[in-house]
């Protein structure tokens, strides 16, 4: 069980800066103002040649890999409560790397996440 929270708690630090660095490439490429295919092409091959965007692909990509490895080790029921910390590893990264203001009540929303992924997780232990 410790290698498999090893391997996670590796994974969620790729997962964390991943979907920091997927948003500020994405304030980088510009905002979706149309759903129109000509438009979505463009912003795809700007995100695609972004290297911000690229770069949190690929950390995103690596924490699929952790997740991976996890769940060839351990149930679903058990690896996927523990990947809910990623919420918290995720917040407290973007508002030191994007400076975000997280107020009171988004930082009880994101625990009260955690905490009910932690209980459906212990509630199929036998």
């Amino acid at each position: 069980m410790l290698k498999t929270i090893l391997v996670l708690a590796v994974g969620l630090c790729f997962e964390s800066v991943g979907n920091v660095l997927l948003r500020k490439g994405m304030l980088q490429v510009g905002e979706v103002e149309s759903f129109s295919i000509p438009a979505l092409f463009h912003i795809f091959i700007r995100g695609v040649t972004n290297l911000t965007v690229v770069s949190g692909v690929a950390l995103d990509a690596l924490f699929f890999a952790c997740l991976l490895i996890a769940l060839s080790w351990t149930e679903v029921s058990v690896v996927m409560p523990i990947t809910a910390i990623g919420y918290v590893t995720t917040t407290i990264t973007a508002k030191i790397i994007l400076h975000e203001e997280i107020s009171s009540l988004r930082w009880a929303g994101t625990l009260a996440i955690v905490v009910g992924c932690m209980l459906v997780g212990k509630s199929g232990a036998h």
